[in-house]
Parts: structure tokens; sequence; C-alpha cells
């Protein structure tokens, strides 16, 4: 069964061209770069000399907006093998960013969320940020037990690498971990594991 309509999970935007900022920098992995190539379009020569990228090539579906971003003119352009240097590039970009800056991310719900948690940790309020979602709904897991983080969870029971426990997963996004949550699968009745089913990717 696909479970839909989780109220906890964040509601996105729609990525355009604050005017209120002084210089921009955008954020997007994989299939992220969809909307990106569409904010820059939207951008006039001034917001786009005045926007770096940072981009990351990992993709769960596969979709690379590397040679398009190339081309868009954009004022500085970084390049990351993985989403996780990505947000550390972000992490090292905000620390010597001034006032007025605007920051736009897209792409998956875990790169979305960690990269939130960064902006969060520099003072960004949300209307300095828009996030837009772009690609599957693969989820980032939490272990409740371990605290391990598994990214690109497809299933409703799987393995946890951390502890090794099997763990289903909750239907409850928490925006302070940027993950679901993962509980022992049986923990009800040892040995009981719940029924699997793919989860609404």
């Amino acid at each position: 069964m696909l479970i839909t309509g989780i109220k906890s999970r964040p509601v996105y935007d729609k990525l355009t061209p604050m005017a209120k900022g002084l210089t921009h920098v955008a954020a997007a992995q994989g299939s992220g770069g969809e909307p990106l190539m569409r904010l820059l379009g939207e951008m006039n020569p001034a917001q786009l000399s005045a926007t770096s990228v940072l981009y990351s090539t990992e993709s769960f579906t596969g979709r690379n907006y590397l040679a398009e971003l190339q081309e868009s003119g954009v004022g500085h352009l970084l390049v990351f093998e993985s989403n996780g240097d990505a947000v550390s590039g972000l992490d090292s970009f905000l620390a010597g960013a001034k006032m007025g800056i605007r920051l736009y991310i897209s792409g998956s719900e875990g790169f979305i969320g960690t990269s939130m948690q960064v902006a969060t940790s520099y003072g960004m309020n949300r209307d300095e940020v828009l996030r837009e979602h772009a690609g599957s709904f693969v989820r980032r897991v939490w272990c409740a037990h371990c605290s391990h983080y598994s990214e690109n969870v497809t299933r409703r029971v799987f393995r946890c690498p951390g502890c090794e426990r099997n763990l289903v997963v909750r239907d409850h996004y928490s925006g302070r971990l940027a993950a679901f949550q993962g509980v022992k699968a049986d923990g009800e009745v040892p040995g009981e594991l719940p029924e699997d089913e793919e989860l609404d990717t």
C-alpha cells in the first residue's frame, strides 16, 4: 500500500528569482538541475552574474544537468561528485557570505533537508530561502537505535547498516533531523516482521 499525504512532509516552493537579493547562491543535485536551469533562465543579466551555483552530479534518477549549467552563463559554478560534498561546500560558502544573500535549493528530499540544516545554522530565514523538490521521493532515514542515517531508502522494511537491526520506516518526517524515522521492525513481537512494501517514491 502506498502512503501519500504525509502531513509532516515539507511543503516545497517553486524556485523564482528573489528580487531583494544582492547576491544569490543555488545548491542542487541530480534532478534538481531542472528547476535550477528554469530559475537561471528567469534571472536578469545582473542577477545571473551575481549567482553562484553548487551542483552535485550524484543522482538517484541518473539525471545530470552539468552540461547545461556550464553553458548557462552563471557567475560561478562549483561541481561536486557527491551530495555530502555539495552540502559541505554550501557550509563553507555561507561561512563567508555577506548580508543580502538569497539561497535556492533543489533536488531530493534528503539533499534539501540537509542543506536547510546548514542554512538554519547561519540564521537564514524562510524568506531568504526557496526549496523545490525534484526527482523521486526516496527517503533519508534516521535509525532511532544507533543514529545512523541511510540515504535513498525505497522499502518499508530494511536492515540498518549501522546496527544491523531490521527497521520499519515511519511516515513522519523530522525537520530537525532532516529524515524519516526508522524503528525496530519486530519491537512488539521478536522475530515477527511487518509486511514489506514499496514506499511512495
